[in-house]
């Protein structure tokens, strides 16, 4: 049975004595050792007034902004600084969001609408983009009723193939997609080419800026080769930028810029028609706290460009020196990098390789890579001004967790594994249709009614995720993505309804 509210309200002290012990096994976002989704600059009297102006806010609703001004006033400033590093004019609008795939939604909403009021008929838009491009395309889709083409990149760089994009456009094609840089390895698509084809195709161009929105405009003035990818450009429609990464705000901070005010009518959504208050949403969500707003705001102004310039600084010069060491170490790097290093190994487990890296407490992120594209398994490491301070000890316990795992022989879970992936994959070949994935998500539920237990105990995710992932990452690797994607929520939904 579910355990209910106490009899009585806990202490302030046995309340965060409580919190301490659920947060006992959680990862360091500011100890410098991940490689992952914390965006960590090293800026000690950073989190203190971000979290000062938390507390002023917390409990403003964004909601009311009538009620609320400060929320505007913040706001207005945010997209000032975004439409100044993308070099917006007076046109340039933008809405604060509370994360990448908030502001996504909106300037897919955005696309979708005008697509559909400009062809004047009811069909399904597409968006096409490279395999590269984040989820949250797909996720936007699934909630809007999109469809997404992800097409192949080229093999050297691993950006954007420019004539694999404009092969697939069709009549249905509502929005293209470049990202700045992509996420899996950090390499930048060739916005520009992509411009063209939208502006000769009067196409949707969005680009993805959400990891380098608020570094690259840094770099390239202290000389890196960034190619130009913003409003400069004509041809870009919008712009998806996140101050909770390379800005180092608190998480809960996104930014979308529409080259046009009249696009972001499109993104809104107002309601007028029922009984109660007029409702205006900029955003997804309606009641948002202020606290994610000020902690963006406090932080920006607080690091100013001079601050932004020392940590780029910082960032590249970690870059080059882990770069330089994983190419010692006999390791491929993967296109070419900007704040996000990937690397690969023809040899090597690269999952296992990942295991013993955390049992000396550095967390990377390993990816399992497309086969039939050439695209191989790697890792992923996202580089942060922190690492300048960390980077010589990561290469050099990298080095040693090396030669660790050339030293380990392949155990048969392993070959079960890959015996396991090779069967799916005769069931489940090509793409399915509706009904065909329907028949699978009813067996895979009477499969998991009966063997659930089983499976999660043989993962060793029975009681939460093991500290050793390795098996988990290449069992999602070798099975096709939709039975991969059906075992991974069935396990996250166990998980969280367990407890650990």
């Amino acid at each position: 049975m579910a355990e209910g509210l106490p009899k009585k309200g806990l202490s302030k002290e046995e309340i965060l004595q409580r919190l301490r012990e659920y947060s006992v096994d959680d990862a360091d976002p500011y100890s410098g050792r991940l490689f992952t989704i914390a965006f960590e600059p090293g800026v000690e009297e950073l989190r203190d007034v971000a979290f000062e102006a938390i507390k002023m806010f917390a409990f403003k609703n964004m909601l009311d902004f009538t009620e609320f001004p400060s929320a505007i006033r913040m706001e207005k400033d945010i997209i000032d600084v975004a439409k100044s590093l993308m070099h917006g004019d007076e046109e340039v609008v933008g809405t604060f969001t509370f994360g990448g795939t908030e502001s996504v939604f909106l300037a897919v909403k955005a696309a979708r609408d005008k697509f559909l009021l400009s062809k004047g008929a009811i069909t399904i838009p597409e968006i096409v983009m490279p395999v590269t491009g984040h989820p949250c395309y797909d996720k936007a889709a699934e909630y809007m009723g999109l469809r997404v083409k992800r097409v192949k990149v080229d093999e050297k760089s691993l950006t954007a193939d420019v004539d694999a994009i404009n092969e697939a456009i069709t009549d249905n094609t509502a929005m293209i997609v470049g990202s700045t840089p992509n996420w899996p390895f950090g390499t930048v698509d060739p916005i520009k080419d992509l411009a063209e084809i939208a502006l000769d195709k009067n196409i949707w161009l969005h680009v993805d800026a959400c990891v380098g929105g608020f570094v690259l405009p840094f770099m390239k003035r202290l000389g890196a080769k960034i190619p130009d990818f913003d409003f400069s450009i004509e041809g870009v429609s919008s712009i998806s930028l996140d101050p909770h990464k390379y800005a180092y705000a608190p998480i809960g901070a996104s930014v979308v810029l529409f080259r046009k005010k009249f696009y972001k009518m499109f993104s809104q959504y107002a309601n007028i028609r029922w009984p109660g208050y007029p409702i205006v949403n900029p955003a997804v969500l309606s009641s948002r706290s202020e606290a994610s707003l000020a902690a963006a705001w406090a932080v920006l102004h607080f690091l100013g460009e001079e601050g932004y310039m020392e940590l780029a600084k910082r960032l590249m010069n970690a870059r080059g020196r882990i770069m330089k060491g994983l190419e010692e170490t006999g390791y491929k790097i993967m296109g070419d990098p900007t704040v996000i290093v990937a690397f690969t190994s023809e040899d090597l487990n690269l999952f296992r390789l990942s295991d013993e890296m955390a049992k000396k407490g550095w967390l990377f992120l390993p990816q399992k890579g497309i086969p039939n594209m050439n695209i191989p398994p790697s890792v992923h490491l996202t580089i942060t001004p922190i690492h300048d301070q960390v980077a010589d000890l990561m290469i050099s316990d990298l080095k040693a967790c090396t030669e660790a795992v050339k030293r380990i022989p392949p155990s048969e879970a392993e070959g079960l594994l890959d015996i396991f992936g090779t069967i799916f994959g005769m069931l489940v070949s090509g793409e399915m249709d509706l009904a065909t994935l329907g028949k699978i998500f009813t067996e895979l539920e009477k499969t998991l009614s009966v063997y659930g237990d089983r499976i999660l105990k043989t993962l060793g995710i029975e009681k939460g995720f093991p500290k050793e992932m390795a098996l988990i990452y290449e069992l999602l690797a070798t099975l096709p993505p939709e039975i991969a994607e059906l075992l991974a929520n069935y396990v996250v939904i166990e998980v969280f309804n367990r407890g650990v």
